[in-house]
């Protein structure tokens, strides 16, 4: 046996602890421990191992100091956890086990299939929801590369065509390319969609994160709906902001009233019956669309109506108000001690105001003692106080909207039946009862908070006397307005509290029950109106066919100038050399300072005073358009205005502002199933009226 201390006889040659190998570094851990113990024995000894110097303790690492960047990434990956798991944990059906259940219902109704061909079914639908699996994984993981640069989602789609511009971005007609080495099926057809692209950068500016996500969010829930243009897919990358739909070939329906002037009543009743559907699926999905007028109802191949554009939508949950983003931000910047001064504004204006004002702190959001505790989580506490029951912001198309939200008071879904109502004037006038020529956008709003005396009917064309009172019992202040007496009832307080949704919302499905009833409506065949031949069906030649869209794309706000370098005087001289020095010399000053679309419109009401012919004055306001340059907005958050941290704030937001934001549509081979359209909205296993149809149904066919 050998002695304490002493090592095992060798037992190989390559035994590390053999006499021929005991040397070992001064510095190795192997040797640190033999001088250890030695030293706990007293087996040291000063000849042979010098006992080890204390260490000296090195300085403390200094603290870290927060900044700007600690406050956007801890507040990003706040509001991602609060909102992917909100809905987590949400106790919803999620949409795969919706679709088992529809598959389930539709089996059920499938009486000639033996128990083996079900079960081929059942086998055909799990390969799909694997493949949409796998697929929704290869977008997270490349949407996730965009953000670093590394990839271009958008690469995915061709551009075939713009189909138009805005102040959000530009739309364009895209064909899908199909990527045979990730493809689940590669035989498949590609596709043509509508892709509006977004851009980041502006949006941020204007603190539009919440109405993004709005917008995103009920697309999502709208899944399967016959009357709101599909999502197909949304992704984003480092700039840009994508939402794919599905394209509406027949335009909208603003393109149909400028090319006919004015609807018999015949055909109005029928859009207008239309419309009224797909308001109601909005409203039954607890949203109040907020901007209804002609330019958002697309039309499809078959002739029949969608609604779209829902980035002006309310469905008042706390993911969806700019303030919950803001607060997150702000009160780590307090809690951090972290000032920043703004812009030059901001310090005129004094730092405590421009605090007060301009950080977006809510109360709503803001966790206190008062209004919760320690032992509640976050999430069921901001469900119980972050909602909004009721929507106040002004916003929409003036033209199209109700007293109550130009007056800035609370409202409900009402609102959007008043806009119906406008429209069904415009269709059979040619005109909006209350715009104005003088005055605009003002003057009109003055005139529809003074309804009862400024509304009135031309004497021409002629319409009957039911269609004429069903205008006038929509047109009435939100109290007396025709739609649900369920809004009336809740506007007595003793009986409020038993109409309210789950979460004390005032949005009522199935809510124009008073107007389905009209007897100006008593022809209309409601559960029957997508089987029916519509009056307008579009002459598709192709897929692509894009002629009913505007050839020229349309200018939102003033003038989308060009990213690029400005013109040059050589450039700008040679556009105005037909006219005299005078006219040039005006011209020039028109495009020397940025303007935006109030000062445009002042522009163009002096170049209409010219003495010269309509050709040649439309020619300057082109001009105009072209080389003049948009006004910049001033950024609504403080962080984006002050010109230390706005570079910075700006860059780490459309890295993190978007988080969660990729989706893709579920897209089965129904062939594998059943024929196309066997599974009808009225054959759908376990749906609820809170959740609509999710199985995404084909285009219909009225022919």
């Amino acid at each position: 046996m050998p002695r304490p201390g002493e090592s095992t006889g060798k037992t190989s040659l390559d035994s590390k602890f053999s006499s021929k190998s005991k040397i070992v570094s001064q510095h190795s851990s192997e040797n640190r421990k033999m001088v250890t113990k030695q030293i706990m024995t007293g087996d040291c000894c000063s000849n042979e191992i010098p006992i080890l110097a204390p260490i000296v303790e090195s300085q403390e690492t200094p603290e870290p100091v927060p900044t700007i960047v600690t406050v956007e990434r801890a507040a990003a990956a706040k509001v991602f956890f609060e909102t992917h798991y909100n809905h987590a944990t949400s106790g919803a059906l999620t949409p795969r086990s919706i679709r088992r259940r529809q598959l389930e219902g539709a089996l059920y109704h499938e009486l000639n299939l033996s128990p083996a061909e079900q079960d081929e079914k059942r086998r055909a639908w799990a390969q799909d929801e694997t493949d949409h699996l796998r697929e929704t994984r290869v977008m997270k993981v490349r949407t996730g590369k965009a953000l670093r640069g590394k990839d271009i989602t958008s690469s995915r789609y061709e551009v075939v065509k713009v189909l138009g511009k805005g102040s959000f971005g530009v739309v364009r007609l895209v064909r899908e390319k199909v990527d045979n080495s990730t493809s689940c099926n590669p035989e498949k057809k590609r596709e043509i969609y509508a892709m509006k692209v977004i851009r980041k950068s502006d949006m941020l500016r204007n603190s539009q994160e919440g109405h993004l996500r709005a917008e995103r969010d009920f697309l999502v829930a709208a899944e399967g709906s016959r009357w709101v243009v599909p999502l197909i897919a949304s992704f984003q990358d480092l700039n840009n902001l994508y939402l794919v739909m599905e394209y509406m070939p027949g335009g909208d329906f603003l393109g149909l009233l400028i090319r006919d002037n004015v609807l018999s009543e015949s055909v109005t009743k029928w859009y207008i019956a239309e419309m009224i559907v797909c308001i109601e699926e909005a409203h039954s999905l607890r949203w109040i669309h907020r901007d209804v007028k002609p330019d958002n109802f697309l039309i499809s191949a078959s002739g029949h109506l969608k609604i779209s554009d829902f980035g002006l939508a309310f469905d008042g949950h706390w993911s969806h108000d700019q303030g919950y983003f803001n607060n997150h931000r702000y009160s780590l910047l307090s809690k951090l001690g972290i000032n920043v001064d703004g812009d030059s504004i901001d310090m005129k204006e004094g730092r405590l105001l421009a605090h007060n004002t301009n950080t977006g702190k809510d109360k709503r959001h803001e966790r206190t003692s008062s209004n919760g505790t320690d032992s509640e989580g976050i999430l069921n506490w901001r469900n119980r106080y972050g909602n909004r029951t009721l929507a106040r912001s002004v916003v929409g198309t003036s033209q199209y909207m109700a007293p109550e939200v130009v007056r800035g008071d609370l409202y409900d879904a009402r609102c959007d039946w008043w806009s119906v109502a406008v429209i069904l004037y415009e269709c059979l006038y040619g005109h909006t009862p209350f715009l104005a020529e003088e005055g605009g956008r003002q003057q009109t709003k003055l005139n529809i908070l003074d309804h009862k005396n400024t509304f009135s009917f031309p004497h021409k064309p002629i319409v009957s006397k039911r269609c004429q009172d069903l205008i006038r019992s929509i047109i009435q202040d939100k109290g007396t307005r025709l739609c649900s007496r369920r809004y009336r009832m809740k506007d007595h307080p003793s009986t409020s509290h038993h109409v309210q949704d789950y979460a004390g919302r005032y949005v009522f499905p199935n809510d124009a029950d008073e107007i389905k009833a009209h007897k100006w409506f008593r022809d209309i065949q409601w559960d029957r109106l997508h089987m029916m031949v519509p009056p307008f069906v579009p002459n598709i030649k192709s897929v692509d066919d894009t002629h009913y869209f505007d050839e020229e794309d349309p200018i939102s706000d003033f003038s989308e100038s060009i990213s690029g370098p400005p013109p040059t005087q050589d450039e700008i001289s040679d556009a105005l050399r037909p006219f005299n020095r005078e006219i040039q010399v005006l011209a020039k000053s028109f495009v020397e300072r940025p303007h935006d679309s109030i000062k445009l419109r002042k522009v163009e009401r002096e170049i209409d005073a010219f003495a010269m012919c309509d050709e040649q004055k439309e020619y300057l306001k082109a001009f105009v358009k072209h080389y003049g340059r948009k006004e910049k907005k001033r950024p609504r958050d403080r962080l984006l205005r002050d010109k230390d941290t706005s570079p910075k704030v700006l860059e780490l937001r459309k890295r993190g502002a978007f988080l969660g934001y990729t989706y893709r549509r579920f897209r089965p081979n129904r062939e594998k199933y059943f024929q196309t359209g066997s599974i009808g909205h009225g054959s759908l296993a376990g749906s609820t009226s809170g959740k609509r149809a999710v199985w995404h149904r084909a285009r219909l066919s009225i022919n």
